[in-house]
């Protein structure tokens, strides 16, 4: 078992036999939601249980009558349906029902923070800065923050990115050494999306693929990565506006109709559901790339297509999203996952407690390889454990050029809306500068004035 500095264990003692004031042989549960809802991620719960179970290990140690129970739920269900749980409950407010501990996207924050349905965390992160957080990537802080306050601890990060069918490329003349060079070509800008697009083009042509370009069904930060790729902004950190650059989203849309128009991309594709998106890219090779792939999938294409990893390296490869224009940059997104408090929960001390424990390296590193996430702590990457995954080793190459969402409350509305306007450009339902006036007038409605910046 790995061990917490000696005076750690007696501030643990001192905490639970006294302040807690906890009767002999007390049993406090604490409760956490936590959420894949990609089925590899499942130590986001476990880790909570297994902290528990060291925290047990460490109070006998120390003779204090009191122990923890966790019960941790893992949801495997879609996001909307794990939102609209965790918002009903903290609408109610009863402390037996919302739970102590909440794992849910940092993009929650700016909406849950105002309405007291979680806490900051700046005085409990400060209890264990030294032993513990700040060994954490300082730039995940700034995700995890809302109107200065830190209302999440990042639980882990990822980078998204364009998958390529490397037996595609292999057919088309690609050498070993161009394969491999794909990426570099992309970071420095020699690999452009009309690049990408003409690519899709000559895999359908050839009769490789039955679609040249895939992307994720739903709707999601990635498609912000697009925008940034053509020069744009959706948020301006200075102000905490939204940012509607109606020049930058009329060449994304244009991009999601001309791949339409050209047959690289099905019209009905915000339809589609997931598990199809996934045997396109990663089984059947239908899909000549993916341009919203996340770096977890290689770990759900194992454990849920039953791909062995020696397939996906034979067959796969991937890059950033290449840059779109002069203006714009290639760029991945990441969305940190985090530990939150709710506000009503009655053991926050001691939830907090199990956040730290469950943040320690070998089971931040655990979560990591068993759900393709990158380190959240650098100690993780001087891990043996960690720097033997090539996978991960490989695909932390991209976080250089990492972009995140939106720190705002409006910024969920804002991915709606984006995936209306896609889904609408593809079934050629309307054009792309009525695409933009739809964002327009969706945004106007949804926030106040003040809040959105149009150029």
């Amino acid at each position: 078992m790995k061990r917490l500095p000696l005076f750690l264990v007696f501030a643990l003692a001192l905490l639970l036999a006294f302040s807690l004031g906890a009767a002999a042989q007390e049993v406090i549960t604490i409760r956490a939601w936590t959420v894949g809802p990609d089925t590899p991620a499942f130590h986001r719960a476990e880790n909570l249980v297994t902290a528990g179970e060291r925290l047990n290990k460490m109070l006998e140690i120390v003779g204090a009558d009191v122990r923890v129970e966790v019960d941790a739920d893992f949801w495997t269900d879609e996001w909307d349906s794990f939102r609209r749980r965790i918002i009903l409950a903290s609408e109610e407010g009863n402390p037996d029902v919302v739970p102590d501990i909440i794992v849910s996207s940092h993009l929650d924050i700016p909406v849950w923070a105002p309405a007291g349905w979680i806490v900051s965390l700046d005085e409990y992160i400060d209890q264990y800065w030294e032993s513990t957080y700040q060994d954490f990537f300082p730039h995940l802080w700034g995700a995890v923050s809302y109107e200065g306050k830190r209302y999440g601890v990042p639980q882990d990060i990822e980078v998204r990115m364009v998958f390529y069918r490397k037996d595609h490329l292999r057919s088309l003349g690609w050498t070993e050494d161009e394969i491999a060079d794909l990426p570099r070509r992309v970071e420095e800008r020699e690999f452009l999306l009309s690049d990408l697009q003409d690519l899709a083009q000559e895999m359908v042509d050839a009769g490789l693929a039955d679609y040249g370009m895939v992307h994720r069904p739903t709707q999601g930060p990635d498609f912000f990565q697009i925008l940034v790729a053509y020069g744009g902004q959706y948020y301006d950190p200075d102000t905490d506006k939204l940012v509607i650059d109606k020049e930058a989203l009329e060449l994304t849309l244009q991009f999601f109709a001309d791949n339409v128009e050209r047959g690289l991309t099905p019209a009905g594709m915000t339809t589609w559901p997931w598990p199809a998106v996934h045997r396109a890219i990663a089984e059947e090779g239908s899909a000549g790339m993916q341009i919203t792939g996340g770096m977890w999938f290689w770990a759900e294409w194992q454990r849920d297509l039953g791909i062995p990893e020696e397939d996906l390296w034979e067959n796969l490869t991937w890059s950033l999203i290449p840059a779109g224009n002069e203006k714009g940059r290639p760029n991945q997104l990441g969305q940190p996952l985090a530990y939150m408090l709710s506000g009503p929960s009655r053991n926050k001390d001691l939830a907090f407690l199990l956040i730290t424990l469950a943040s320690e390296v070998d089971l931040n590193t655990r979560h990591s390889l068993e759900a393709a996430k990158l380190a959240i702590r650098r100690s993780q990457t001087a891990f043996p454990l960690f720097q033997e995954n090539s996978y991960l080793a490989e695909a932390a190459k991209l976080t250089p050029h990492q972009i995140f969402n939106a720190t705002h409350p409006a910024a969920g509305r804002y991915l709606a809306v984006l995936h209306e306007a896609i889904g609408g450009v593809e079934t050629g339902a309307i054009t792309p500068k009525e695409g933009v006036e739809l964002i327009v007038q969706r945004m106007n409605q949804a926030v106040e004035g003040d809040q959105l910046i149009i150029r």
